[in-house]
């Protein structure tokens, strides 16, 4: 009896160490999983969290490790320089957050050129105040919107793009 519960104890122990998640990784993936139903797979290394739906996986990563997904358009307007802050790319739609210095209209200018450059078509586009700008394009089954707002010395862009699914 007691080889079985030594053997026991090697095994549990041998899988953790295998598993190579620190406590706070394995107690996020555990909340996330009670919380949401869905396998949860948290990489504090890079600051990843991957979700498993029935509809398929969310990737969403945040902080230093965030890159921007490789599944990122080409078509799709960047600045020269940024930071990305955050992304998440889930089936059907990608929503990428960057820091990038400059002046919001000049920005937002290039963005409307290159977009259209692209191909895209503007289809609505609103402006708040001087420090908010958000616009909206489309082609063919996707739609980006590109949204700018000032913040002390850095401009915040958010982009979202989205394809429409097949039914």
């Amino acid at each position: 009896m007691r080889h079985i519960t030594i053997l026991t104890i090697a095994f549990a122990a041998c899988t953790l160490v295998a598993c190579g998640k620190s406590p706070g990784e394995r107690m996020a993936e555990a909340a996330i999983a009670a919380s949401t139903g869905n396998k949860a797979n948290v990489d504090s290394k890079d600051g990843t969290v991957t979700l498993k739906t029935d509809d398929g996986e969310i990737r969403m990563a945040s902080g230093e490790g965030a890159k921007l997904p490789a599944s990122f358009p080409k078509d799709v307007y960047l600045p020269k320089d940024y930071v990305v802050e955050s992304s998440m790319e889930m089936p059907g739609a990608l929503v990428v957050s960057l820091d990038t210095k400059g002046k919001l209209a000049a920005l937002a200018d290039d963005a409307g050129k290159h977009m259209a450059a692209q191909g895209w078509k503007q289809s609505f586009s609103m402006q708040n105040s001087a420090d908010s700008q958000m616009t909206v394009y489309e082609k063919e089954n996707r739609s980006a919107t590109v949204s700018f707002s000032t913040e002390g010395d850095s401009v915040k862009l958010g982009l979202q793009i989205a394809t429409q699914q097949k039914q």
